[in-house]
């Protein structure tokens, strides 16, 4: 009679254990394990996939502009580390080191505008959201949402977080580049 809640108080023992993380007996040098398969982009399942023409300012444009939309800042810093700004950093910096817009400090000066937003309603995943809109016309082009995914510890949360914003970022590649239109050649004035 006893074997069941031995066995029972054996596995609520090792999934409080993992559920802790394995790094804490092992000191402050532990790595982060990930469990199961890496998160792959919408697109790359599927979803933002081109089923009608891309506008062309996103495919088109040179310059843009990344906006931050105030988002839900009560998830920071308990959460997640950091302010409520950092979507808009993350993104700004991928956007940055993929080169493919030349980042403007000054919306008049863009082509496109992209509006960074983090979501963390009650009841259901944390999001970062980017909206994109035509500079000149404010028409609203385009969007992108990627879900953070549940982690237990913050460090993992962290990492989830910036996973999607690179998710992100990947999204928007795959967008263009599915439409097979080669980047406009960078411009002779500066």
């Amino acid at each position: 009679m006893f074997r069941p809640v031995r066995f029972v108080l054996a596995s609520f023992v090792l999934f409080a254990t993992l559920g802790a993380g394995l790094g804490t007996t092992l000191g402050a040098s532990a790595q982060v394990v990930r469990f199961g398969p890496p998160k792959k982009s919408s697109a790359d399942i599927g979803i933002n996939t081109v089923q009608a023409p891309v506008p062309s300012p996103l495919l088109n444009g040179k310059k843009a502009f990344i906006s931050y939309e105030l988002g839900d800042v009560t998830a920071f810093p308990e959460a997640y580390s950091g302010g409520p700004e950092r979507a808009y950093s993350e993104f700004y910096s991928a956007m940055k080191a993929w080169g493919r817009y030349d980042l403007v400090s000054d919306p008049a000066q863009a082509d496109i505008v992209f509006a960074v937003r983090f979501s963390d309603p009650a009841g259901s995943l944390p999001q970062i959201r980017i909206g994109v809109t035509d500079a000149r016309s404010k028409i609203v082009l385009w969007g992108f949402v990627e879900q953070v995914d549940f982690k237990f510890r913050k460090k993992n949360r962290d990492l989830a977080f910036t996973d999607s914003v690179k998710l992100l970022v990947t999204d928007i590649q795959t967008l263009i580049a599915q439409s097979n239109v080669p980047p406009p050649p960078a411009s002779s004035q500066q």
